[in-house]
């Protein structure tokens, strides 16, 4: 059954006495079968003995039915949450854009400084925005901003404020999700030889980390040399590239993003000391060098050296190892073979998981050392006068190359100091090797 109200009545209706008004109205429409006008209204409210509030006294703000928050549209209003230099760089592209006046009209920064001075705090102060110290409460952003942007911030950000933003947060993570979820993504990926990463700019979801849904990706690739620190700085500008990009076609890129998938899902651990000790019975010369490439701008990889701990640094592979002879001559073998049909299925099945693995069937074990008579030059040092670096042979039979080293309780030296003062001294061959770190020298380890 519908009930017809005059306008006048209505304008009563949403003024504050409306509940009690309303009711009567609808009790004198029900029973009339008549809609009920301003008269018929006023006529029977005297009966009642009602006073009614005079309607030409009210505003227009009484009984407007328009909602005064802003529509989701530019410009916008940001609050942005960062620390590091990972985050400066998307600052800074936000901030030129910011003074424009055209697409952002707020901008203000959340930060905290963590121990030592913030990067984002500085940058913040600098440029006269208005900073905010972690943490806030949903008071600061009750209609007061449309979304929130969060670049490697650090803290755990509760529902109340995610959800206190209009179109929610925004993430920009340094990996291609779902792989690398976690604190360090740029370490995991050259840690574990990935050819590419790249930005996913997500929707940040409340109590799952890393897990929201996908705004924007761009792939990168990482070459051969690359170390965490250089690919660092390459995926802050493309993050910063990339957030500009999400924020000109707001909201539509927000709101219309597709859900993460969860196949190909790995996850990045913080990164500790603990991370940079070398295991010389497990790790391959790549591996090593990969360590390093990944840590080596905070961690120096750690070792020992007859009883002292040392800090490998500089180190790079071995590019002179040489394919051995018979290797070579197993190849010439295994052309003649072709087109006999003596090659049994599961050689033609480890053949081809060599060639999709890059020559490298089987991954190296000390007991596979031990087979091909290795295991003593695990960890064997020597060195190369002609070019001025320490020579470690690794699991696999090749060596990484190192130019500089630390020696507990002594000051950085280049692998010639090394070679007078410590290789040379040593006359057997077995005492010439580096060994895993002891735990005990290890838990005195400072940086």
């Amino acid at each position: 059954m519908k009930y017809f109200l005059s306008t006048p009545v209505l304008r009563i209706f949403q003024s504050p006495c409306s509940n009690f008004i309303l009711n009567v109205a609808l009790q004198l429409t029900l029973s009339s079968g008549k809609i009920c006008t301003s008269t018929i209204f006023s006529s029977c409210a005297n009966s009642l003995n009602l006073t009614l509030p005079d309607v030409s006294n009210i505003s227009k703000a009484d009984y407007s039915c328009k909602s005064n928050k802003k529509k989701l549209e530019a410009p916008w209003r940001i609050l942005f949450f960062g620390t590091d230099e990972f985050s400066v760089k998307s600052l800074q592209l936000l901030c030129a854009k910011y003074r424009t006046h055209t697409l952002i009209s707020r901008l203000e920064v959340v930060s905290s400084e963590k121990g030592k001075h913030s990067p984002v705090i500085k940058f913040a102060k600098d440029e006269n925005l208005v900073l905010h110290h972690w943490p806030i409460g949903t008071d600061l952003l009750k209609d007061n901003y449309d979304i929130g942007i969060v670049v490697s911030f650090g803290h755990l950000i509760p529902s109340k404020i995610i959800n206190a933003f209009p179109l929610g947060m925004i993430n920009v993570h340094g990996s291609i999700l779902p792989r690398w979820r976690g604190a360090a993504p740029i370490v995991h990926a050259i840690l574990h030889g990935d050819h590419e990463t790249g930005i996913s700019i997500i929707r940040l979801q409340p109590k799952h980390f890393d897990r929201g849904e996908i705004v924007r990706q761009y792939r990168c690739p990482i070459t051969p040399h690359d170390t965490a620190g250089e690919l660092h700085t390459r995926l802050a500008e493309v993050g910063g590239q990339l957030l500009l990009e999400c924020v000109r076609d707001m909201p539509r890129c927000v709101l219309n993003a597709p859900p993460q998938p969860e196949e190909g899902a790995t996850y990045a651990k913080k990164i500790d000391a603990s991370y940079s000790l070398i295991d010389w019975n497990t790790m391959s010369s790549v591996q090593v060098y990969n360590l390093h490439r990944a840590l080596g701008h905070v961690y120096p990889l750690l070792t020992q050296w007859n009883g002292v701990k040392v800090k490998l640094h500089n180190i790079s592979l071995d590019t002179s190892h040489q394919p051995r002879k018979e290797s070579m001559d197993n190849s010439d073998q295994n052309k003649e073979s072709i087109g006999t049909q003596t090659t049994q299925p599961t050689q033609q099945l480890s053949s081809a998981l060599s060639f999709l693995s890059g020559g490298q069937s089987s991954i190296p074990t000390k007991e596979t050392a031990v087979e091909t008579g290795r295991a003593c030059e695990l960890g064997l040092v020597t060195f190369d006068k002609q070019n001025k670096v320490i020579r470690i042979k690794c699991i696999d039979g090749k060596s990484v190359l190192c130019s500089q080293v630390t020696v507990s309780g002594k000051k950085k030296m280049s692998a010639i100091d090394f070679n007078n003062g410590f290789i040379s001294k040593v006359k057997t061959e077995n005492g010439r090797r580096f060994v895993n770190l002891d735990k005990q020298l290890m838990s005195a380890e400072k940086y």
